[in-house]
Parts: structure tokens; C-alpha cells; sequence
């Protein structure tokens, strides 16, 4: 998972304007994603083999509905640093960019709350994968 990349102002607009049309929006939900967490999950980049990966994940208020993201991930091969801001959707989605400075990456990650734990999956022009995640 490769983070971070700020919002346009009109995409941030529409991204706002599509988060405050969710009913029932509960900043306390919100709330729960802060902290940091942790798992494993793969990374598949286009030109090569699907990699197991372990990720250590902050994330911090921002805004309302703003988060900024900080994530170091490890393979077999190599050690992974992104950073990136995610936008509440509604209480259980986020979507949001990252970037990877080590690699020049960036792309689109969005985080998806399951009880406990966090559904994330991101996409770039260099390939995607999935992290699932448990707060540590």
C-alpha cells in the first residue's frame, strides 16, 4: 500500500458534498479509525509475481471527515513507506490518494470498516492490492 497525494479543491467539493449526503454520518465511528493498526494482506505489481506483505498503519485527523494516512509495509524483498489522506464517505467507507516517494507511485486506496477490522485495497498505474487490518 503506497499513500498520500492532497485533494484538489473540486475534488475535495465533490468528495464532501458526496459524504454529506450520507445519512447518518457518525463522527464517533469516525473517531475508531484514528490510531494505529496492523496486518498482512499482498501486493500485485503489473510487471511482476503477487507479494505477502505485513503493514503498520497510522491514521490521524485531519478535518471533520479528513484523514491523513502513514503506512510502512515489509515483504520478503523490500520495506514499503507511503503517506496519504483519505475522505469519510460515510461512516464505514473512506476512499482516498497515496503516494510512495521511494518509487514515484500513486494511486487510489480505499478503506472499508468490518467489525473490527479495516478492508483496504489500493490501485495505481503500477499495479494494486489488498491489507486487512486490526488496530494494535
Amino acid at each position: 500500500m503506497y499513500f498520500s497525494r492532497k485533494f484538489s479543491a473540486s475534488e475535495l467539493a465533490i468528495l464532501t458534498a458526496l459524504a454529506a449526503s450520507q445519512i447518518g454520518a457518525s463522527p464517533v465511528l469516525a473517531a475508531s479509525l484514528e490510531g494505529s493498526w496492523s496486518g498482512g494482506g499482498y501486493v500485485q505489481p503489473n510487471s511482476g509475481k503477487r507479494e505477502r506483505v505485513r503493514c503498520r498503519v497510522s491514521f490521524n485527523r485531519q478535518g471533520a471527515k479528513v484523514f491523513g494516512v502513514s503506512a510502512t509495509c515489509a515483504s520478503a524483498s523490500t520495506t514499503i513507506r507511503q503517506t496519504g489522506q483519505l475522505l469519510m464517505v460515510n461512516p464505514r467507507r473512506y476512499i482516498g490518494d497515496f503516494y510512495n516517494s521511494q518509487y514515484d507511485i500513486s494511486g487510489r486506496v480505499r478503506v472499508t470498516f468490518h467489525g473490527t477490522r479495516l478492508s483496504v485495497t489500493f490501485s495505481s498505474a503500477n499495479g494494486g492490492g489488498q491489507l486487512s487490518l486490526r488496530r494494535r
